[in-house]
């Protein structure tokens, strides 16, 4: 506390980043929460209309995590332990899914295996339905398999190889060697996969609502109940039990990270891992193949429907649907602005957060810590309708749409860039500090002037991962677009619900673009870490 009250600056500042939190991240969703009142919880829990959503949230959770995580595990060890051909390649492929709104995956599901899809009636002239359970299951599993590939690769390639050599010097074949000593030091990247792909499967919004049919989850609900009945105390009491499986998951994966067992040494090895049977390496390029061929028939079919008339009816070439972007750009152009703002806001507000609560000790430091990575277990379904009951006020009226919109992604985002920038700062001695101290610059001038340059990097991966997921995003945009600021994703979304599928491809491939620019701009900024740090963030 000395510190803040001797630099006044300083304790100015923290004032005003504690008030940002608690007006941006607080005041919303607690809006959300007592937005029913207790009568109409009690009202609420009688009429058990939330048993059904539920009990399908927790269904899709349950199957999706595990059929995404298992295959994120296959291609994490393919990628670590083997020596198979095309790594490169698949790596590439693996973080596809990232850079696209997950519910595009649905859309091309449908064309693709739907009662008249390109594989399911053309190739084997059958017209499954499927919409509902099994549809979910299938696209949720693309959609949100890299990010289980990722966190376990992560793992795997930190894992110290001299625990497995040391192993096969002691006579253990190569199953005794997974069994005994690679799955057990994988297993806190596996269990933190696992919670991870969990939220983001419960959190799901966009795939249920294009492919759920009448196969009813938690965000579908929350979403029908305002825009079929205008219910807000409804949708907020459906909100609120999302948000409490989504915060016992959070938790439990905070919980997790801080039981971790040491597995990765100070010193690095140079010793190689043991070599895995050729049966295996060859086992797992199969493997990557078929599912890499499975994510670029997605994404090949969305870009080959782009320049097609009517797919897959008339194949005929053609670009009027670029055109269709073009004429109605508007929502690209408020994509790009709202990201790039909503980026760049993020970034440095998080690289400052970090510095005030990581550098400086003050009361209340701890509970600030807490907020900002408090989004992080807020579904975004839940924190737009938070947005939309917080500042729908008649007083506010003046307040713009789009600079809503763009707030409310540089606050779901925080906790990327203040993780970033936390891993950022305890790489620095605190001696950095101390000098500048000592040569007479203040608090918040040798933050600017010594720190802020050396967490470059770390900046530049919040920048990009907020860019990426302010792009992708859907559920947090749902309830407070207008006319005049609709985004890209809202766009396709309207699209693809009105079975304009030349058009919602044509935005799909234009946001994509955006993504990939953008993370291609950061690894030639600011190298290949954060190209891999901000896809995983993604």
């Amino acid at each position: 506390m000395r510190a803040l009250t001797r630099e006044p600056a300083l304790g100015g500042t923290v004032l005003v980043c504690v008030a940002l939190l608690l007006a941006f991240i607080v005041y919303p969703q607690v809006q959300v929460v007592i937005a029913p009142g207790l009568s109409g919880y009690v009202q609420f829990f009688r009429d058990q209309l939330w048993i059904r959503p539920l009990r399908g949230s927790l269904e899709v959770m349950v199957l999706s995590t595990t059929t995404a995580v298992t295959l994120g595990f296959v291609y994490a060890y393919a990628m670590v332990y083997s020596n198979m051909p095309w790594k490169p390649f698949f790596r590439l492929v693996g973080i596809l899914p990232l850079l696209s709104p997950p519910f595009v995956v649905a859309a091309s599901y449908i064309l693709l295996f739907g009662p008249r899809g390109v594989v399911s009636y053309h190739v084997f002239h059958v017209s499954p339905t499927v919409l509902g359970l099994s549809g979910i299951w299938g696209v949720q599993t693309i959609a949100f398999f890299p990010f289980a590939y990722q966190l376990i690769a992560d793992v795997l390639s930190r894992s110290d190889p001299r625990m497995e050599q040391a192993a096969r010097n002691l006579g253990a074949g190569p199953w005794a060697i997974f069994r005994t000593v690679t799955l057990p030091l994988s297993r806190p990247g596996l269990l933190a996969a696992i919670l991870t792909t969990a939220i983001y499967v419960l959190e799901d919004f966009g795939n249920p609502a294009l492919i759920g049919g009448r196969f009813d989850v938690l965000p579908t609900e929350a979403y029908s109940l305002i825009e079929g009945f205008g219910d807000f105390a409804g949708a907020a009491a459906v909100s609120t039990i999302l948000l409490l499986l989504a915060l016992i998951l959070y938790l439990a994966k905070l919980r997790l990270e801080g039981r971790s067992s040491v597995t990765i040494t100070g010193r690095a090895s140079s010793m190689p891992r043991p070599p895995v049977p050729r049966a295996v390496t060859w086992a797992c390029f199969a493997a990557c193949l078929l599912l890499a061929g499975l994510i670029l028939l997605v994404y090949g079919v969305l870009a080959y429907s782009a320049v097609t008339l009517a797919f897959p009816g008339n194949l005929g070439l053609t670009f009027k649907h670029f055109e269709y972007v073009g004429v109605h750009g508007d929502a690209l152009r408020n994509t790009i602005v709202y990201s790039t703002v909503a980026a760049i806001g993020c970034a440095l507000f998080a690289a400052l957060l970090a510095f005030l609560v990581q550098r400086k000790t003050w009361r209340g430091r701890r509970v600030v810590d807490f907020l900002a990575i408090l989004p992080a277990a807020i579904p975004g379904i839940f924190f737009g309708i938070g947005y939309a009951t917080a500042f729908n006020q008649r007083w506010l009226d003046w307040l713009d749409r789009g600079a809503l919109i763009t707030i409310s992604m540089l606050f779901w985002n925080i906790p990327v860039g203040y993780q970033a920038a936390v891993a950022g700062l305890s790489q620095i001695d605190r001696s950095i500090d101390e000098a500048a101290s000592s040569l007479g610059a203040s608090s918040l001038r040798g933050f600017a002037g010594v720190l802020f340059p050396m967490l470059r990097s770390s900046v530049m991966t919040g920048f990009v991962t907020t860019f990426v997921r302010a792009v992708t995003t859907l559920s947090v945009v749902i309830f407070l677009f207008t006319p005049g600021s609709t985004v890209a994703t809202i766009t396709i979304f309207q699209l693809v619900n009105d079975f304009n599928w030349g058009g919602a491809t044509a935005f799909t491939m234009a946001d994509i673009g955006l993504a990939v620019a953008v993370l291609m701009l950061g690894f030639f900024l600011a190298g290949r870490r954060v190209l891999g740090r901000a896809a995983a963030g993604a």
